[in-house]
């Protein structure tokens, strides 16, 4: 069994849980309800603000490391982010279309909306497959734990309050308790004085 430390699993965990929940929202809105609508149109645009913002930190932080020490090793992945953000761009518009439609062209853009963001989840659940065996492996020979857990601390400490608060609503309670204990405990050792000793 590998021990070595993991710097995609639990955001993963978080991306998995929170894309399954868009596309299965999104399979059952009733077309009808303007307000049931509007909810699964701004969860999809959450996930999409979720996923840019993922995309960014791994080709800023995690492709810049594999490269510094291993040229051409995030080539992969770097082709594929070009491609998720063509994809965000085309959820988009399918959005746009949805909150500009009206009656039964309503209900068959939502099913288009659907079936896109089904093929956009299985695109990603393979992709994320590939960054957690093939890149892992090429960190873990190249970067030790130490060294890892240190560039996992910048990726945090780059986070913005707001982008940190959404992740973590959708990666807490998707991972085990273990992992949730070792989260938190990060967290508060991260945290300013005041709040770290927060009683």
């Amino acid at each position: 069994m590998n021990n070595r430390f993991d710097i995609y699993l639990h955001v993963h965990k978080g991306l998995r849980a929170f894309m399954v929940d868009a596309l299965t929202n999104v399979g059952r809105i009733n077309a009808a309800d303007p307000i049931e609508v509007a909810a699964a149109v701004a969860q999809v645009r959450s996930l999409l603000d979720i996923c840019r913002a993922h995309l960014f930190t791994e080709n800023q932080f995690i492709h810049a490391a594999m490269e510094a020490r291993r040229r051409g090793s995030a080539c992969t992945t770097a082709t594929q982010h070009v491609q998720h953000e063509e994809a965000f761009e085309q959820l988009e518009t399918r959005l746009r279309a949805i909150e500009t439609a009206a009656g039964s062209d309503r209900a068959t853009r939502i099913l288009d909306l659907y079936h896109s963001l089904a093929l956009f989840v299985a695109e990603n659940f393979q992709h994320m497959h590939a960054e957690e065996h093939e890149n892992n492996e090429t960190l873990w020979a190249i970067y030790s734990d130490a060294e890892l857990h240190a560039l996992h601390a910048e990726i945090m400490a780059s986070l913005e309050p707001a982008k940190m608060v959404n992740f973590a609503r959708w990666i807490l309670p998707y991972v085990s308790h273990q992992e949730r204990a070792a989260i938190l405990s990060g967290m508060q050792r991260a945290a300013p004085v005041p709040v770290s000793h927060f009683n």
